[in-house]
C-alpha cells in the first residue's frame, strides 16, 4: 500500500479530490491537531453523490470509557457544523457485544442510510456485514479500530504497527534488553490491540520475558483487578504493556496498593496516567512512561471523509494519523491538572467543553 505523508492541517484543508490530484477545500481543523501528520494511500475510494441532506449511521462498538465519550462529543459537534448537509446522524451502541453490533449495522442497512461509520468491536466479525452494506450501495467508513480485508469504502485511524514498534523500543531501552513484563489489552478479540501487541512482540529483545497477556476492556477499574491478580502470581514484574491509558492507570494503582515499585508502562493520552506520573515519579525512579496518543478527533476526520464520499468526492482508501508520543520529558505540555483523570488530552474539545462532559 503506497502512502504519502501530509501535514494534518494540509490534509484537512484539501478535499478528497485534492488528495487524488485535483482541487478542493475544507475549513481549517482545530489547532490541537495541526502538528499531526497523515499518511494517505495512493489507492482511492470512489465517492458516490447522494441526495442531500445525508443520513449517516454510526455503529459505536461500545461506549464504556471516556475516549468514546469524547470521540462521540466531537462527532456530534462536527455534525452540527455540517447540519446543512448532514440531515440525520443515527447513533447505535453495540454495548461491547459483537453480535449486537452486527445486528445494529444490519438495522442501519434496512434503514437505507447513505453511509455507515463504524468503530468495530471485532474487525473480523463486522467485515461481512460491512461488505453487505457496501454491496447495497451504502458507503462505509470504519475508523479507529481496523477491519479485516478491504470490503469497505475507506478507513481512518492510527497505525497500530507503528505504535507497537515504538512500545517495543521503549521497553528495550528502559529494561536494557532484559526483564519480565505483563500485558493488559482492551476489549477481548479486538483487532487493534492484537495488531499493536503483535508488532510489539516482534520488536522486543529476546531476553524480555512475557509473563502474561490479559484483557482489561480499556477500563481503569477492570485493569486494577486484573493487575492485582498478576501481582499475586508474579513476584517480579519489570514493566507493564498497555495499549490504553485507562488500563495503564489501573495497573499502576494496583502496584501502589500492593506496595510494589512503579515500573515502565505504556498506554495512550489518558489524563489519569499523566497525573499519576506527575505525583509519583519522584518516589519511584523506575517509573517511566510512553504514552502514544489516540486522538479522539479521529471521529471528526472520519465524519468529514464520509461527507466527502456521499458528496461524490473521492478520498484515499486508507488514512493513517500520526500519533504524538508523551514521555516524562514532555508530559507537562499535555497534562490537564484541573480536569478529571478520565479526560483524553489529544482532543479537539476545549477545556470548558471537557468540564461540561465530565461534570
Amino acid at each position: 500500500m503506497n502512502m504519502k505523508q501530509l501535514n494534518r492541517r494540509q490534509a484537512l484543508l484539501m478535499g478528497g479530490a485534492a488528495l487524488a490530484g485535483g482541487l478542493g477545500a475544507l475549513p481549517a481543523f482545530a489547532d490541537v491537531a495541526s502538528e499531526a501528520t497523515i499518511e494517505a494511500s495512493s489507492e482511492i475510494a470512489k465517492g458516490v453523490a447522494k441526495k442531500k441532506p445525508f443520513r449517516i449511521g454510526f455503529s459505536n462498538g461500545f461506549s464504556g470509557n471516556s475516549w468514546r465519550t469524547e470521540s462521540l462529543a466531537s462527532m456530534r459537534k462536527e455534525a452540527e457544523k455540517l447540519k446543512d448537509v448532514v440531515g440525520e446522524l443515527i447513533i447505535v451502541d453495540g454495548q461491547g457485544d459483537i453480535a449486537k453490533q452486527v445486528n445494529d449495522i444490519e438495522d442501519l442497512i434496512v434503514q437505507n442510510v447513505d453511509a455507515i461509520m463504524c468503530i468495530p468491536n471485532s474487525g473480523t466479525a463486522v467485515a461481512p456485514v460491512l461488505r453487505k452494506a457496501t454491496r447495497a450501495g451504502i458507503l462505509t467508513m470504519p475508523f479507529n479500530l481496523p477491519v479485516e480485508g478491504g470490503n469497505y469504502s475507506a478507513y481512518v485511524g492510527v497505525d497500530p504497527v507503528s505504535k507497537g514498534k515504538l512500545i517495543s523500543e521503549f521497553f528495550n531501552t528502559e529494561l536494557k534488553g532484559k526483564g519480565k513484563i505483563v500485558a493488559l489489552g482492551g476489549l477481548p478479540g479486538n483487532s487493534y490491540t492484537a495488531a499493536i501487541w503483535e508488532a510489539t512482540q516482534k520488536g522486543l529483545s529476546k531476553d524480555i520475558e512475557i509473563l502474561a497477556f490479559k484483557d482489561a476492556n480499556w477500563e481503569e477499574d477492570r485493569a486494577k483487578i486484573v493487575m492485582a491478580d498478576l501481582i499475586a502470581a508474579h513476584p517480579e514484574i519489570d514493566g507493564v504493556w498497555c495499549d490504553g491509558g485507562q488500563v495503564a492507570t489501573g495497573a499502576m494503582k494496583a502496584l501502589l496498593a500492593a506496595n510494589r515499585p512503579l515500573v515502565p508502562v505504556t498506554g495512550d493520552d489518558y489524563n489519569g496516567i499523566l497525573k499519576l506520573y506527575d505525583a509519583e515519579k519522584a518516589k519511584h525512579p523506575s517509573f517511566k512512561i510512553l504514552m502514544v496518543s489516540e486522538p479522539t478527533w479521529q471521529s471528526v476526520v472520519a465524519l468529514r471523509e464520509t461527507v466527502k464520499l456521499v458528496s461524490g468526492q473521492d478520498v484515499p482508501k486508507y488514512q493513517l494519523i500520526g500519533a504524538r508520543t508523551i514521555t516524562g520529558d514532555n508530559y507537562e505540555k499535555f497534562i490537564k491538572r484541573d480536569l478529571p483523570d478520565g479526560v483524553c488530552v489529544d482532543t479537539d474539545l476545549s477545556d470548558e467543553e471537557l468540564k461540561k462532559i465530565f461534570s
